[in-house]
């Protein structure tokens, strides 16, 4: 017999009565309240449990759909935000703000929704000029192991380059970084024809082989924070850690 799935708001709602039934505050986010979701997407369900209570992250499975809950106290809730917003990466704040709510007692979830959104219409402050030089030099160093790469090794490389001259230029334009597919997500929303030509290039050199498209792209990265940066780079210990 063919299982009924329930739509996702019905899902996370359930997901939220049978697994919190006392939080405080829910949201239901990621990629199906984005419209992006495909065929193995999850729930992203972030909870707001009372002080004191337990907080984890787990991922199951309920009501024919895969799910990830993040439970959170309101402390550790808003800790999480301001240390992913002090990384440039802002995960909690991101599922608050595009989220839809699932649970509001006493107005906790329109609350942390006004925060998240405040913050990421805020976007991140200018890098330090230590860690604007620790990206140029990223970057530049990148680049150079690509130019020689054993084949087997630049299939690793292209990706660190990419991802590293993606969010060279988010932070160029004081937007937030992003990991992985997040960080072609985000160069997405600043440009989508920047997005295309990363993609592009990506794609010449992983099925040709070529590398020049996507050496230029990080090359035009490098001219926005300032231009390459190697010989001489310096950086101090307490700079680094």
């Amino acid at each position: 017999m063919k299982s009924f799935r329930l739509d996702a708001v019905a899902a996370a709602l359930a997901v939220v009565e049978r697994e919190c039934p006392t939080c405080l505050a829910a949201f239901l986010a990621g990629s199906v309240v984005r419209g992006e979701a495909t065929a193995s997407s999850d729930l992203d369900i972030m909870v707001i449990v009372p002080e004191g209570s337990p907080t984890y992250r787990e991922s199951f499975r309920a009501f024919d759909w895969p799910v990830e809950v993040f439970v959170h106290t309101p402390s550790i809730h808003r800790q999480f935000a301001a240390k992913e917003a002090a990384r440039r990466r802002p995960s909690t704040s991101m599922m608050d703000c595009e989220g839809i709510i699932l649970r509001d007692v006493d107005g906790l979830a329109s609350q942390l929704k006004q925060e998240a959104c405040a913050l990421l219409e805020q976007g991140p402050p200018p890098l330090a000029a230590a860690e604007l030089a620790l990206a140029r030099y990223g970057v530049s160093d990148l680049m150079d192991d690509l130019a020689d790469a054993r084949a087997d090794e630049a299939f690793l490389i292209a990706a660190q380059l990419a991802e590293a001259s993606a969010n060279l230029i988010l932070d160029s334009h004081r937007r937030w970084r992003g990991n992985g597919k997040w960080a072609m997500r985000m160069v997405r929303r600043l440009d989508p024809a920047l997005a295309t030509r990363l993609a592009e290039a990506l794609n010449a050199f992983y099925t040709a082989g070529d590398k020049s498209s996507l050496m230029d792209f990080a090359a035009d990265a490098l001219v926005l924070a300032g231009g390459r940066l190697w010989e001489g780079f310096r950086l101090s210990a307490e700079d680094g850690t």
